[in-house]
């Protein structure tokens, strides 16, 4: 009887000890796994991770390559815009973060971190939560969806030139034509050429003036006097290529940053103490034109078709 009783007791431990071994492989791992998973919705051999530096916040966030272009199409294009312009701006964005990963660039400031939030850095980003804030609970989460879906359509895309992801640079509005990368930087990239853009003349920006006093210009430009301001110098796209002040030359460049000005195409006139500054597009008018890609939707073109038109003799490739 006790040898029964003996036997009984071991087999219900061995079955009691089969039974934890079982339910940790099925539950308790998993769940291990996902707790220390450090890329969300992806797996975690595909998705890059961005470090981003959010300068609204101030802190170091870590997200997937797919969840940061996400907080960037909502930052940097209107989410009104077509689903295939918005396509187009999420694998523009995905490709300038990829290119960084993968090159290991950090930002100057924070050399823990890939990105900025702060446009000023290289492209804008906004949390969901400052989404919502911004446009509300009801239209945001309509508009997040809108974005979400862009975004998946697109997972893992980029653009490449001879095999490897672009410098995917991109602006508001060209005012009718893009600009070649050197003439507003001074590296020339063969995909990044400047090229008609009728597309873009819908936009808000493809027009504005701008007017500043003349005493307050000759401050800003530390000149005696500024009536004799002359344009020297265009780029065949129209841009201002070099300025004139007296014995003072600017670039184009520089007196788009020194005033403000939406881009560096502009004529100038003296209007009694002030000069008025006639100013066509916004933006440094390199790379697509967010306002043409919008354009080129509304006429039935897909998002591979703007991205190619815009940045010239490139592929898109699936990287993950």
């Amino acid at each position: 009887m006790r040898r029964n009783l003996r036997r009984s007791r071991q087999t219900r431990g061995t079955s009691c000890l089969l039974l934890v071994i079982i339910f940790f492989i099925v539950v308790g791992l998993p769940a291990l796994l996902v707790r220390n998973c450090t890329v969300s919705f992806f797996s975690s051999r595909d998705v890059p991770i961005v470090l981003l530096w959010d300068s609204e916040r101030e802190s170091l966030l870590s997200l997937t390559l797919e969840e940061y272009v996400q907080g960037v199409v909502g930052a940097e294009m209107p989410a009104s815009f077509g689903i295939e312009a918005l396509k187009a701006q999420a694998v523009a964005a995905r490709t300038y973060a990829y290119r960084r990963i993968l090159q290991n660039q950090r930002i100057d400031e924070h050399p823990e971190a890939h990105l900025s939030s702060d446009y000023q850095s290289g492209q804008a980003w906004i949390s969901r939560d400052a989404f919502l804030e911004k446009h509300g609970s009801t239209l945001g989460r309509a508009m997040q969806k809108k974005i979400k879906k862009a975004v998946k359509q697109t997972t893992g895309k980029i653009i490449t030139y001879n095999d490897e992801p672009i410098l995917a640079v991109y602006h508001s509005t060209s005012g009718g034509r893009t600009e070649n990368s050197e003439h507003y930087w001074t590296e020339k990239l063969d995909y990044l050429r400047a090229v008609e853009d009728p597309f873009s003349i819908g936009s808000p920006q493809h027009y504005s003036t701008a007017s500043i006093s003349l005493d307050k210009l000759k401050q800003v430009l530390n000149v005696s006097r500024v009536t004799n301001f002359k344009v020297v110098e265009r780029y065949p796209s129209g841009r201002v290529k070099t300025v004139e002040v007296g014995e003072h030359w600017f670039s184009g460049r520089e007196i788009r940053q020194r005033l403000g000005l939406r881009s560096t195409w502009f004529t100038v006139e003296v209007l009694g103490n002030e000069m008025v500054f006639s100013v066509w597009g916004y933006g440094h008018g390199v790379g697509m034109s967010q306002y043409g890609a919008q354009g080129m939707d509304l006429k039935g073109y897909d998002y591979a078709e703007i991205l190619q038109y815009y940045y010239r003799g490139v592929d898109l490739k699936t990287v993950y």
